[in-house]
């Protein structure tokens, strides 16, 4: 039987699986839970990984018990070494069967290996948020990536805590709102289902969940789009912190990536580019502050923002692969669009 490839995007709210064959057509596809270690732990990752990846062989009429030849994991938090060691070895201890080898990335690198071959940055803003340049020589440059303690700006996450904040300091009388918070106030209510700020202490501490917290971002962009002023602005800074990220990465790219004919690829993941008309306001400024600054005039010519038509999974079955010295073909053209697209002129 011809090898079958697996590969597994693993986000903080939601994952995905994929089986294809080495020409690239997909075989199976199954979704899951988080399967961020740092959130769920070991156990619970590697248990949905399992599942996720059993019930695509069994969609794909495949024997549960025949491994298959590669699964590349494309996970968020999968960067530390130690950390992926524990998880591959767990995984063959407990799972014998479900594969013959593991590859593990991070979910920034199998996203860019799902779009293209040719190099980019990967901007992801989901229920966390990281950036990674990824250079066609495979060199690479990351900015965040850190969790909600120490990062995750321009996030659901950070945009809901930056709302919720706001509305805490000027309940305070701690800092004057940049504007009105009676929206934000009304909707942290409805969402968390509190009738105060003391009503708010279980979900902040005692029953914290990140990807439930998050959630609020989807109120707070109904707000936006609403006209709240409040709601806006969040956005606003959002994309403004965004774009701050890929200036921090900037400098670690090849002049075939920054001065490309079409402009710097910056491959958008996650749930909050769906508001994208949100962010641009604050995005746009800063790259455009960054392009007419004196390290990059004549150099950052402009940029596209493309989004994956197709799951990271895909990018994670093609690095499992070739970490075992396969080949699975993927079409990149297929696999990622544009949506919105800048150049600079000459005078920036």
């Amino acid at each position: 039987m011809a090898s079958v490839f697996g590969g597994v995007e693993g986000g903080g709210t939601h994952s995905k699986a994929v089986l294809v064959a080495g020409d690239g057509r997909i075989l199976a596809e199954t979704e899951g839970p988080c399967t961020n270690h740092w959130l769920v732990g070991v156990d619970i990752c590697i248990e949905a990984i399992n599942d996720m990846v059993q019930r695509a062989k069994l969609e794909a009429g495949l024997e549960p018990n025949t491994p298959l030849r590669s699964l590349g994991m494309s996970l968020s938090g999968g960067e530390q070494r130690d950390a992926i060691d524990r998880l591959i070895a767990d995984m063959k201890t407990r799972f014998p069967s479900l594969s013959q080898d593991y590859f593990i990335t991070t979910d920034a690198i199998g996203a860019m290996a799902t779009a293209s071959n040719h190099g980019g940055i990967v901007l992801i803003s989901g229920t966390g948020s990281n950036c990674k340049m990824v250079n066609p020589d495979g060199s690479q440059i990351g900015c965040g990536g850190w969790g909600h303690m120490m990062g995750d700006e321009g996030s659901a996450f950070w945009i809901s805590h930056l709302a919720v904040k706001t509305v805490f300091d000027a309940k305070d009388n701690l800092a004057t709102p940049p504007h009105d918070i009676t929206y934000v106030q009304k909707a942290m209510e409805e969402y968390f289902q509190v009738t105060d700020l003391m009503g708010m202490l279980p979900h902040l501490y005692r029953n914290f969940q990140k990807s439930q917290f998050a959630g609020l971002c989807r109120k707070l962009a109904e707000g936006a789009q609403a006209g709240d002023a409040l709601c806006r602005y969040v956005f606003i800074k959002a994309g403004e912190v965004l774009a701050k990220h890929v200036e921090a990465v900037l400098h670690g790219a090849q002049e075939s990536v920054l001065s490309g004919d079409q402009g710097l690829p910056i491959l958008c993941v996650g749930s909050v580019w769906k508001s994208w008309e949100l962010l641009k306001p604050g995005l746009t400024e800063v790259l455009a502050r960054v392009a007419s600054s004196e390290k990059f005039k004549g150099r950052f010519h402009g940029y596209r923002l493309l989004t994956l038509q197709q799951s990271s999974a895909l990018g994670g079955a093609s690095l499992g692969a070739q970490s075992v010295g396969a080949t699975v073909t993927l079409d990149y053209v297929a696999n990622a669009s544009a949506f919105y697209r800048h150049t600079f002129h000459s005078s920036q």
